[in-house]
């Protein structure tokens, strides 16, 4: 059986982006699940909370997730989110999502997507 190789690409179809911003953003908030427009504290000056929380997730129009902080503009993919949680590149970030949601993605042949 051949593995598929770890992409972007390939990490969404496997799990929503939706599924990967809840995930990483659970720490940050009392929710059980964040939905659109739910405002929370900025997760990237975390420890420290925003006396108005401004941080929130929505859907683009392909249907992929994404987040924006309206106070200091912060915005991105699930990806992205990722990268500045884990102060970690591209591809380190696409090995990170892919091992805690056991997808079995092997980075043989890693194709940036």
């Amino acid at each position: 059986m051949r593995k598929s190789f770890l992409s972007k690409d390939n990490i969404l179809s496997r799990v929503s982006s939706y599924d990967i911003l809840n995930h990483y953003l659970k720490p940050y908030h009392r929710f059980e699940r964040l939905k659109k427009g739910q405002l929370i504290s900025n997760p990237f000056i975390y420890p420290d909370k925003q006396q108005t929380p401004s941080f929130n997730i929505y859907p683009g129009k392909t249907g992929e997730w994404y987040f924006k902080d309206f106070a200091t503009g912060d915005y991105g993919s699930a990806v992205d989110l990722v990268m500045q949680l884990q102060i970690a590149p591209f591809y380190e970030a696409l090995q990170i999502i892919n091992k805690d949601f056991n997808l079995g993605l092997t980075a043989e042949n890693f194709k940036k997507s």
